[in-house]
């Protein structure tokens, strides 16, 4: 750590020798605009500050690196592009963690919008690229903001607006695993009054992929992992489907009031779930269906900018068991809709911004056997109604050297059980009142050089199965919720500097952040008698006494354009982020234990080589860096008549069986690879290729659930 600063503090010197050196304007020509991030006004903010004024930490993946990227969803875009942490599982489903927040498919620990407005679904992967215009990932506690589901952050995903002439696009792609792409995108003004944007989206995998053959780093260590039977087969049973459509249309109602009219539909047809590699929970297919509609009236009332925006979403999930694993068939229903209610206004350089926000979020699942016959589900029915008043504002002090933020939010919640005859438990419900705070400080010491601080804490309240759930697997673990479950809380602090000088082609941020977190919600191993019955294992979820989470993110890069004027950009990279530590102190059967935060890597970091030469032609090299992580050994079978924990056998071969005491596991670091080039010409036309995972490295997400390996492909666009 002492080494940390003093590195921290020689960079600080030699930084503020170099603003000083060079005070020029700024060069920002309509052709490198792209490249200056600046400026860019970050919606999420509630006050709508410009990047350079907010002292909280915040990365924007921008449209040309959207671009570069061979992601066509939200999920496979921030794993590339962030030093994020992600939970993927093959079959369209993914979440993501920040700063020592687990991650889990669910992301309940980082609130996902887009355009400002709940996105409608917790799966990251069902979110597609094609109309989106940036990412924008606001890190640290927002709960001051936007309530219980962001205590590690925000992803907010801006999607085009296009005004004025007309135009569009068109792509094609084809490659590896006879998988299929189609993008198409047009909008504009069809009069002065009327506007619109419509995009649809295809996407098909017709083939299981092909999991890598090798490991850049420790192939020994991976291999015993990973397992040997992994390396280069196919990934049974990982075929999909997907459509997605969304459509805007925008009218002025007068001079300073407009209303957007927003919607969209998602389908995957027969996405092929397969489970883990082994196939132990047997394999399913799965079609997902959701439906988001709202609108936007924007208006202004002297100095007033007024924003209504109610929402609603309904999303359907059903899996086929096409297995014997005795899980049957499932339905799940996620509803989610409300109201934002906004008002931001200025006075001098500084904004205040207050508002209202009403969401209810309603969850229904049903569980049928193979024969369609009515089964306990996995957790009852339940909703979550929140209301939520916040005030924001964003001061401007001494000459503009200082950027002050300071909020506070109030939130009121009612969580509602339903009963369940299944379960035999009975409808209940519960309120919560809490008040979350945030400040935040920016200090412009020269022209190109700042430090930061920001301080918040945040909430989440626990789900509804996790209080009340009971459900037992086919090996014969046995989950159930704890009625006297809290509701979590915690409280981050971090500090940093930033050197930025857009001239010169340098950006540099370094910040230490450090949590801590009261009543963290685990899943842990709890037989009543400390004895397991028949081979059956129980679990329970639990309150952990305390949790602490520290680590450094770095974001560093230069672009040597920055030579030449910028008559192109060849820019070097690296997103980084360390967590010194991330640990959990709890009570096990009445004894004090502690542990490492499980699905929490130790160092993530996406870095590369990116070249624009500005006149057509685009290339990039990106990495990324998958540390360390530890996770329980679920990958085990316990076979009659005795129960006892034995390996998985695979086409007559026993996977894994050196480690089938180990109940934690610490899985292997990764490098994955991408390339991208492309050229555009005669203004129009655009051909490239991506090649995905190019060292074809075997890699998880998590355990067992192998990542595809190398893929290729080709794309042909046009432009109108």
């Amino acid at each position: 750590m002492k080494r940390t600063f003093l590195t921290a503090f020689a960079l600080l010197s030699f930084m503020n020798f170099a603003s000083q050196a060079d005070d020029k304007p700024v060069v920002d020509s309509t052709s490198v605009r792209h490249l200056n991030l600046n400026e860019v006004q970050i919606n999420a903010s509630r006050v709508n500050a410009k990047l350079k004024d907010l002292p909280q930490k915040v990365d924007v993946i921008t449209q040309r690196m959207i671009k570069a990227s061979p992601a066509t969803d939200v999920a496979g875009l921030l794993k590339r592009s962030s030093s994020i942490d992600i939970l993927q599982y093959p079959g369209v489903d993914a979440g993501i963690g920040m700063r020592g927040f687990s991650a889990d498919t669910k992301s309940k620990y980082a609130l996902i919008l887009i355009d400002g407005k709940p996105a409608g679904t917790e799966n990251l992967a069902s979110i597609d690229l094609n109309n989106v215009e940036r990412v924008e990932i606001l890190k640290g506690p927002f709960s001051a903001q936007y309530g219980s589901d962001a205590m590690g952050g925000v992803v907010n995903i801006v999607t085009q607006t296009r005004t004025g002439k007309f135009g569009g696009s068109a792509s094609f792609a084809y490659g590896s695993f006879q998988t299929s792409k189609v993008n198409l995108n047009f909008g504009g003004s069809l009069s002065e009054l009327v506007d619109f944007d419509l995009a649809y989206a295809f996407h098909k995998q017709n083939e299981d992929y092909k999991v890598g053959e090798h490991n850049l780093y420790n192939k020994s260590y991976a291999k015993t992992i990973l397992d040997a039977s992994t390396y280069g087969a196919s990934m049974e049973n990982s075929q999909f489907e997907k459509h997605n459509v969304n459509a805007r249309l925008g009218i002025k109602l007068a001079k300073d009031w407009k209303l957007n009219l927003n919607s969209s539909f998602y389908k995957a047809f027969d996405v092929e779930t397969p489970g883990n590699f082994w196939h132990t929970y047997g394999m399913d297919s799965k079609d997902i269906e959701r439906y988001t509609g709202g609108l936007d009236v924007l208006g202004k009332i002297g100095i007033h900018s007024i924003r209504l925006s109610p929402f609603f979403s309904n999303e359907n999930t059903e899996i086929i068991d096409l297995g014997n694993d005795g899980y049957g068939n499932l339905e799940n229903v996620y509803k989610n809709y409300g109201f934002q209610l906004n008002d931001a206004f200025q006075i001098g350089e500084h904004t205040f911004a207050f508002g209202i926000d009403n969401k209810t979020d309603k969850y229904l699942s049903k569980n049928y056997t193979k024969e369609g016959v009515g089964e306990a589900p996995y957790k009852p029915d339940y909703q979550n109604r929140k209301t939520g008043v916040f005030g924001q504002i964003q001061f401007k002090l001494f000459d503009g050297k200082l950027d002050a933020s300071v909020g506070g939010r109030g939130d009121f919640i009612k969580f509602g059980l339903e009963a369940d005859k299944f379960l035999g438990n009975a409808s209940s419900s519960e309120k919560y009142e809490i008040f979350t705070k945030n400040m935040g400080l920016k200090y412009h010491i020269c022209n190109h050089l700042s430090i930061h601080s920001t301080w918040g804490d945040a909430f989440l309240a626990p789900d509804a199965f996790q209080v009340a759930g009971f459900y037992t697997v086919a090996s014969g673990s046995t989950t159930k919720g704890n009625a006297d479950l809290k509701a979590e809380k915690s409280k981050t602090i971090d500090f940093g500097f930033n050197f930025k000088n857009f001239k010169k082609g340098i950006n540099f941020d370094l910040t230490y952040f450090q949590t801590k977190h009261k009543n963290k919600i685990i899943k842990e191993y709890q037989n009543p008698d400390g004895i397991a019955k028949n081979g059956d294992e129980f679990y329970t979820y639990i309150n952990a006494q305390k949790a602490e989470m520290n680590g450094i993110e770095m974001l560093a890069s230069y672009d040597f354009g920055a030579l030449s004027d910028y008559d192109y950009s060849l820019r070097l990279y690296l997103n980084y982020t360390h967590m010194i530590d991330a640990k959990v102190a709890y009570e096990l059967a009445g004894k004090p234990a502690e542990g490492s935060m499980r699905y929490v890597r130790d160092n993530t970091a996406s870095f590369g080589i990116e070249f624009d030469n500005l006149k057509g032609f685009s290339t990039c090299l990106n990495g990324r860096y998958i540390g360390h992580r530890y996770e329980d050994n679920y990958m085990v079978t316990y076979p009659a008549p005795t129960y006892a924990r034995a390996p998985i056998v695979f086409k007559g071969k026993e996977v894994r069986p050196e480690l089938i005491d180990e109940a934690l596991l610490r899985h292997p670091i990764s490098y994955v690879f991408d390339y991208s080039a492309s050229y555009t010409f005669k203004e129009k036309y655009t051909v490239g290729i991506t090649i995905s995972n190019l060292l074809d490295e075997n890699y998880t997400e998590k355990d067992g659930y192998n990542m595809p390996g190398r893929s290729l492909i080709a794309k042909l666009a046009y432009r109108f």
